[in-house]
């Protein structure tokens, strides 16, 4: 596509309907990561699309365990650590189009109401055990135990906890 470099007002009225063709739920497009800025408090990554001149702003709060993990899963995805988020600056990105604006397609999962059901639970669970990680320490080697478990021994953890919850049940309503 072509673009003029005068400020052509029929190149601004295409520019908005394709704009407002691509912004329907579920549409997928790349963009190109322009600029990334770190601060103490959020990560904002700068995307720009080749069918518009406007840009798009992904903001992640480096405070939120959820915008942590998205960050997570975009910087794995190119083969990046975390902590060097910079580098996807110039990468290109797939991003689909939600209700809460142009997301990657990477943190779908993350994202609320996006994900899968399976991807949803997943998610609750692994951010559920990074809060219980930060938490004393007798809870964080409750769960660093409950992580190092087998699908096996997890099975039969839950059967047992479910048998013990059964049996205090009958001992109160007996009692």
């Amino acid at each position: 596509m072509t673009r003029a470099t005068t400020t052509d007002p029929t190149t601004e009225e295409y520019e908005l309907l394709t704009a407002k063709q691509k912004e329907r739920d579920g549409t997928t497009e790349a963009g190109t990561v322009r600029h990334v800025h770190v601060n103490e408090s959020q990560v904002v990554l700068t995307l720009t699309f080749d069918w518009t001149t406007d840009s798009e702003r992904l903001v992640y709060a480096l405070d939120d365990a959820r915008d942590v993990r998205k960050l997570e899963s975009l910087t794995d995805e190119h083969g990046f650590e975390f902590a060097q988020v910079s580098h996807l600056e110039g990468l290109s990105v797939t991003v689909r189009y939600t209700a809460d604006g142009w997301v990657p397609v990477s943190t779908l999962a993350y994202t609320d109401g996006e994900g899968s059901v399976s991807e949803t639970f997943r998610t609750e669970l692994e951010l559920l055990a990074r809060e219980l990680a930060r938490s004393p320490g007798y809870v964080r080697r409750f769960v660093s135990w409950g992580r190092s478990l087998s699908t096996k021994q997890a099975v039969i953890a839950v059967i047992i906890v479910k048998k013990i919850l059964v049996i205090a049940l009958v001992t109160v309503m007996v009692l």
